[in-house]
C-alpha cells in the first residue's frame, strides 16, 4: 500500500450511546479530549477528524 493511501484515508466513525464522549486519537494519539454533543446527533474530534454519531 502506497504512503498516499494510508494518509488519504477518510476519518473513522464511531457509533455511540452517550452525548458525552473522549477521544485519544487511538494509536497514534493526540492528547485525549472530551466533547458533549449537547442536543446534536454527531460530533467530530477537533485534532484527528473522528466522527461520533449517537444512536438511542
Amino acid at each position: 500500500m502506497s504512503e498516499n493511501a494510508t494518509t488519504n484515508r477518510e476519518p473513522e466513525t464511531q457509533i455511540v450511546h452517550s452525548h458525552r464522549i473522549s477521544c485519544d486519537g487511538g494509536a497514534g494519539g493526540h492528547p485525549k479530549v472530551f466533547m458533549d454533543m449537547g442536543q446534536a446527533d454527531m460530533a467530530e474530534c477537533k485534532y484527528c477528524g473522528k466522527k461520533f454519531v449517537f444512536k438511542a
